[in-house]
């Protein structure tokens, strides 16, 4: 049995087969098809072409502005020893002028002039005071015990006889002995210590430790006090209190100030006279068994011995120095 399908149209119906329909349906979807092809090619091609013009342009653009050809670089090694002159270099622009470098000293000269020390005798000066200059830059290896020595920057700064020191613990070890009543040295010495404690700002402390055959000191019990003004007051008033006698061993005071919690980081060391033979060698060792405390030396006088105080000086970065012992009344 064959069905048919009834189309119709306006009025009149017309009955088409379903075979037929089937073919029509299957012309349609190919017109479709083909139709996207041809909107899909007339939207791309002119795009592209479009893209072609922008390229062209661009690639005729730099090369008008970059000239004929890409520059090329030309790079040279040379050697890296100096260059000599060429055995025509005179023609160039007259003789050539040799350089000339003055003689170097020998760094292991013996000669105490390199490092500008005194003469090692110290007692043919007069008595102007005499400054060694550069030894604690040479010799210094740090600050002293503790923290705010003067390797690192920090601490206080103040000066004793005309030569300066830096730290937070500042000890001054200064003769006392019955040859500092001549020429008015204990009057002087006394103003020197008020004058350079009274410098020292309140976080810093100080040791002021008299010594003659043994010595004297304000606080045996802790040693260094802080640098305020009740403090200060009290070791001003015990300083000019303290009264010359006896001999000449600064060895006792030294023990005492190494023998503290928190070393030194600098002493002022001063004395008048002969002081004993092993003296140098025994402050040397308390210094090693801690860190580096400078140790400024000052022979007050023609009579001080200069050769061991210079020793300590040269071997703990400090300065040594000779100064004036004469002081109108």
């Amino acid at each position: 049995m064959v069905r048919k399908t009834t189309i119709s149209r306006g009025p009149l119906a017309v009955t088409t087969p379903p075979a037929t329909m089937q073919s029509m349906n299957r012309d349609r979807s190919k017109k479709s098809s083909v139709s996207w092809i041809w909107i899909g090619l007339a939207i791309s091609l002119p795009i592209h072409a479009i893209l072609l013009v922008i390229l062209s342009s661009i690639g005729v653009g730099v090369g008008e502005s970059t000239g004929n050809a890409t520059p090329s670089f030309e790079v040279a090694l040379i050697d890296a020893d100096p260059l000599e002159p060429s055995a025509d270099s005179s023609m160039a622009g007259g003789d050539a002028t040799p350089e000339v470098r003055p003689p170097q000293a020998d760094a292991n000269s013996s000669d105490p002039s390199i490092f500008g020390l005194p003469d090692p005798t110290g007692n043919d000066q007069g008595d102007a005071a005499i400054v060694s200059a550069g030894a604690e830059g040479l010799f210094s290896t740090g600050g002293g015990g503790g923290d705010g020595g003067l390797g690192d920057g920090t601490g206080a700064t103040t000066t004793f006889f005309g030569v300066s020191g830096r730290g937070k613990r500042v000890g001054y070890v200064v003769d006392k002995s019955g040859s500092m009543g001549i020429d008015g040295r204990m009057r002087k010495a006394k103003g020197e210590i008020i004058q350079s404690i009274t410098a020292l700002p309140d976080f810093a402390s100080v040791c002021v430790a008299m010594f003659d055959d043994d010595f004297q000191t304000i606080d045996r019990e802790r040693g260094f006090v802080k640098c305020r003004d009740a403090s200060m007051a009290r070791l001003k008033m015990w300083v000019e209190s303290v009264a010359q006698s006896g001999g000449t061993n600064p060895v006792p005071a030294f023990q005492f100030l190494f023998s503290r919690t928190e070393r030194p980081d600098v002493v002022f060391f001063m004395s008048d006279g002969e002081i004993p033979a092993d003296a140098a060698d025994e402050i040397l060792r308390l210094n090693r068994r801690g860190p580096n405390t400078v140790i400024h030396c000052i022979a007050f006088g023609q009579a001080a011995a200069t050769a061991p105080l210079r020793r300590i000086a040269s071997e703990t970065g400090g300065t040594f120095s000779i100064s004036a012992s004469r002081q109108a009344p």
